[in-house]
């Protein structure tokens, strides 16, 4: 089977890496695969995995045409059984390109949504697609009821899993990375070592850093937080309001700010803890989905897939939305003693199980079996 991969977004780290996971993966599996993406560092990736990689340019108003003639040329070139697109500009350009093609050589098309659609025409985008993937049970239902789908459209959830070769309790940083992190960033051997990911924004909760800290103190918790997102590409007043703040409540010292990480696990991997505070429930969270697998414990606010993700592998790491007095008790507790989990993911949420479950879609979707083929979780 010939599966074509639409993705405007595709880069190294988070979500945004699916169309390529998804690729190298169903290539290993027999399937041939093409990717259109914007030119990035993953591309020699792809190259070694035999998987095909055409350009495509940041999708406007002004480049529209062109890139729904260049979909429907490389679709009919590499023979597409299946397009899988990754966000809903690409499902609707696609659905374009695809539409009045013959019923018979018609590519099916697979939407999967990892993320809110921000697109104005995202609900038709949803109406286009043969199939649906949702990363979440949290997304599913959102998309559902936002879309107002009808009751008996089937939305698959298949989460977007870890690679358990890289992602596991005895994993360890190379020597010469460990080293000059210990040199860069000195503790004392008390110290809470908490880490923090996401883009530095109001939604991901770094308001409520300075009080959760401030807690930390008054209870004798040496602490201190690592972030790992972009300060450079930060609102500028958000982040200045959080620096003020740091300072008024005296903990400016127990921060500090990585900026942008592709060493993200390894990061994750000599802290003691992963703190998730997204003020809205959060579609997907890489980090704290490897964090989990690392045998790293992580306390969150309980909505979202932050939510599910506890509930099956770390139910003590669920806190109610905002309460920033349950994430600092949960913190002081695992001060005094770590909890015990086994850290090994099981199904869904390893990279094999999302491969796997994208395969069999693609398969019932060309068979046309998709009434015996229903969501799996």
């Amino acid at each position: 089977m010939n599966v074509l991969h639409v993705s405007p977004r595709l880069s190294p780290g988070g979500i945004k890496q699916l169309a390529a996971d998804l690729a190298t993966g169903l290539q290993q599996a027999g399937f041939r695969n093409t990717v259109i993406a914007p030119p990035n560092e993953l591309v020699g990736r792809l190259a070694a995995a035999s998987v095909q990689h055409h350009s495509m340019r940041a999708l406007s108003l002004f480049n529209y045409r062109s890139e729904v003639k260049r979909i429907r040329h490389i679709a009919g070139i590499c023979q597409a059984g299946i397009i899988l697109t990754y966000t809903t500009q690409a499902t609707y350009l696609t659905w374009i390109a695809c539409k009045n093609m013959p019923e018979e050589t018609r590519p099916r098309i697979i939407g999967i949504h990892a993320t809110y659609p921000r697109y104005r025409g995202w609900t038709l985008s949803l109406e286009c697609c043969d199939a649906l993937v949702a990363t979440s049970r949290h997304l599913r239902n959102e998309l559902t009821r936002r879309a107002m789908l009808d009751a008996d459209r089937h939305i698959w959830v298949i989460p977007y899993g870890v690679n358990e070769e890289l992602c596991h309790p005895a994993y360890a940083p190379a020597g010469a990375w460990l080293e000059q992190w210990n040199r860069n960033h000195p503790a004392p051997e008390d110290t809470l070592k908490i880490c923090m990911a996401g883009s530095i924004t109001p939604l991901h909760g770094h308001a409520d850093i300075p009080d959760i800290l401030a807690k930390l103190v008054n209870a004798g918790v040496n602490a201190h937080l690592y972030i790992a997102g972009d300060t450079a590409r930060a609102s500028q007043k958000h982040y200045a309001a959080v620096q003020k703040k740091l300072r008024q409540n005296k903990v400016e010292h127990m921060v500090t700010w990585l900026g942008v990480r592709t060493d993200l696990r390894d990061i994750i991997s000599v802290c003691d803890v992963l703190i998730s505070l997204t003020q809205q429930p959060p579609c997907h969270d890489r980090a704290v989905l490897e964090a989990l697998s690392l045998g790293k414990p992580v306390a969150g606010y309980d909505h979202g897939i932050i939510g599910e993700l506890l509930d099956r592998y770390l139910p003590e790491g669920r806190v109610a939305p905002g309460d920033i007095a349950g994430i600092a008790d949960r913190l002081e507790q695992w001060h005094a003693y770590r909890p015990v989990f086994e850290g090994n993911l099981l199904p869904p949420f390893r990279l094999a199980d999302t491969i796997r479950g994208v395969a069999e879609l693609c398969t019932a979707v060309c068979q046309g079996d998709m009434a015996n083929r229903l969501p799996k979780h």
